[in-house]
């Protein structure tokens, strides 16, 4: 689980944002990666199933995501949910959520 997991996603599912990254500094794909990763978790939230309960259980799973990175807690294990919580400070976990 790192950075590469999550550019990994980008390039499958967003390949234009992972192109446009590529042309970023290194330190700066560190995070890029894991936001347009999260943005992708997020956006296709909806389309993975038809019960819309389940859909909202999904997004609340990533909005404790955020709010563990907010509160300083130690976040879960998940492909993107660690690099992300790297990724972010307090504030920018809150802009997000």
């Amino acid at each position: 689980m790192g950075v590469n997991a999550c550019a990994e996603l980008v390039r499958r599912g967003d390949p234009d944002r992972f192109l446009s990254a590529m042309a970023a500094r290194p330190p700066a794909r560190a995070v890029l990666f894991p936001i347009y990763a999260f943005n992708l978790e997020v956006a296709r939230a909806p389309w993975l199933t038809a019960e819309p309960m389940i859909a909202e259980m999904r997004l609340q799973w990533w909005r404790d995501v955020l709010d563990e990175i907010a509160g300083g807690k130690p976040v879960r294990r998940h492909e993107v949910a660690t690099p992300l919580a790297a990724a972010l400070d307090a504030e920018g976990a809150e802009l997000l959520d």
